[in-house]
C-alpha cells in the first residue's frame, strides 16, 4: 500500500512505525508542517502500562523511550500547603522533543519517509495525493481534516470553559506527579506538576473563567502571566 499519513506528531509517526513493521513492502510518507526540531509544549505523560504496549509493538524504539522517561509512582496532591500522597500509580514523564527525536529516528531505520515544512489543505485530499491508497489524518487536537466535516467523521467537539497553560520550570517534582491547589483573594486556581528530564517539570496552572478574568490574564502577555502563576505558586517553586 502507498500509504499517507498527514501530521507528524507522536500519533502520526508511531503509526508509520507501527504499519512499516507489519509490512516493510508499504510505501509510508509523514508530512509534518512544522521543521524537525519545532514542539509545542514541555513533557508528555505515560503510564506503565502504556510503556509495556510500546514495547511490546516494537521493543527498538520502547527501550529507546524506557532509557530516556523519568519514573514514579506516587501522586501528590497539596491544598493550602498540606499534603496527600498516595501510592503505586506507576507513570513516566518523557520531554515531548525528545519523543520526537527517537520516532525520527526510527522512522528512518525504517525507510519511512518524512517530509517537514509541507502544508495540507482538507478539501480535495485525493488530489493533493493522488497516488494514496489510504490517508491518515493525524494533525492533532484541531485537525483541519476531522472539523472540515465532522459529520462524515462522527465527531462531536465539546469545548469546557477552563483556561490553563502549559508551563515549565526547573524545579523538580522527582518525588511524584503533584497537584496543587491552591485558594487566593480571586478563588481557586492550581497546577499539574511533573518531571520528564533530568532538569526540566511540566508545569500546568489550570482555572475557572471567572478566576482568569479577575486576574485579567487576558490582557497579559506571556512573561507577565508566567510571572503572575510564579508568585501564586512560589512556596512549591524553590
Amino acid at each position: 500500500m502507498n500509504i499517507v499519513c498527514l501530521g507528524g506528531g507522536p500519533a502520526g509517526l508511531y503509526f508509520g512505525i507501527s504499519m512499516k513493521l507489519r509490512d516493510p513492502q508499504h510505501t509510508i510518507t509523514v508530512y509534518e508542517r512544522n521543521r524537525p526540531g519545532d514542539t509545542f509544549g514541555w513533557g508528555v505523560v505515560f503510564s506503565d502500562q502504556t510503556v509495556d504496549n510500546l514495547i511490546a509493538n516494537d521493543p527498538d524504539s520502547g527501550e529507546w523511550i524506557k532509557d530516556e522517561f523519568i519514573h514514579w509512582d506516587k501522586i501528590d496532591c497539596f491544598l493550602n500547603g498540606e499534603v496527600e500522597r498516595s501510592d503505586g500509580h506507576g507513570f513516566i514523564g518523557l520531554g515531548r522533543k525528545k519523543m520526537l527525536q527517537l520516532l525520527h529516528k526510527r522512522c528512518e531505520e525504517l525507510g519511512v519517509k518524512l517530509v517537514f515544512e509541507r502544508e495540507f489543505e482538507a478539501e480535495n485530499l485525493t488530489t493533493q495525493f493522488p497516488e494514496a491508497d489510504l490517508i491518515v489524518a493525524a494533525d492533532g487536537l484541531n485537525s483541519k481534516i476531522r472539523n472540515a466535516d465532522l459529520d462524515i467523521f462522527e465527531c462531536t467537539v465539546d469545548v469546557r470553559p477552563n483556561k490553563f497553560v502549559w508551563l515549565g520550570t526547573k524545579q523538580k517534582f522527582e518525588d511524584a506527579f503533584t497537584f496543587i491547589f491552591e485558594e487566593t483573594e480571586k478563588g481557586w486556581i492550581w497546577a499539574h506538576c511533573y518531571q520528564f528530564d533530568n532538569e526540566t517539570s511540566t508545569f500546568i496552572v489550570e482555572c475557572n473563567p471567572d478566576v482568569y478574568d479577575a486576574y485579567g490574564f487576558e490582557e497579559m502577555s506571556h512573561a507577565e502571566s508566567a510571572e503572575t502563576c510564579r508568585k501564586i505558586f512560589e512556596n512549591y517553586l524553590g
